[in-house]
């Protein structure tokens, strides 16, 4: 029986420091609150500040009262945090990978509907800083790469993919061709994935 009353004791006890870390958060969200609507009332900060410090602050104490709560309750807080990093981690990996493909599927899109060259036009790459940028003429365009022919000696031809961003984020100089085809027209006529 002595034992039992133990165990009810320290179930009471933790179950009391639970609710005042849950009353405690909420205390220091309103005084935080009031805090901030009277600089709001001042115009030290503006509405829009104001919104983002009260998220931000709302947050926090959330993320502060669950977490000291679960320690409270006997939970290995650590070992979650950890493991939330770790997928945490590998989504932002994923998402930039994936980040710069739909980039240029994007940016792909608008070169086609803003019309910003052609196959057969002659276009460079300026670079910001006046140094030579990449030139050539425009042979193949597709949702990932455009592909410009230059000629570097005698006959001899490299062929250069650029990736579409590319051309948002730098300046670009055209020279129009004389045989040329819109950017829709060539990728309608070529098959999405091709394999030689």
């Amino acid at each position: 029986m002595e034992f039992r009353t133990e165990q009810l004791v320290s179930l009471g006890t933790t179950m009391a420091g639970v609710i005042l870390v849950f009353l405690l958060g909420i205390v220091v969200f309103f005084l935080s609150r009031r805090g901030l609507k009277v600089l709001l009332d001042l115009e030290y900060i503006s509405n829009p500040v104001y919104v983002v410090i009260m998220n931000i602050i709302r947050w926090l104490l959330i993320i502060t009262v669950v977490i000291i709560s679960l320690q409270s309750l006997g939970v290995k807080v650590g070992n979650i945090m950890a493991g939330l990093l770790t997928v945490a981690g590998m989504i932002a990996i994923g998402f930039i990978a994936v980040w710069s493909v739909m980039s240029n599927i994007l940016c792909s899109g608008f070169l086609v509907a803003f019309n910003v060259f052609e196959i057969g036009d002659v276009v460079e790459v300026v670079e910001p800083v006046g140094g030579s940028g990449l030139k050539g003429m425009v042979v193949s365009f597709n949702i990932m790469f455009t592909t410009l022919e230059e000629e570097v000696g005698e006959g001899e031809t490299v062929f250069t993919q650029i990736p579409n961003n590319i051309f948002f984020q730098k300046s670009l100089r055209r020279r129009k061709g004389i045989e040329t085809e819109g950017l829709g027209q060539h990728l309608l006529s070529k098959p999405v994935f091709h394999f030689p």
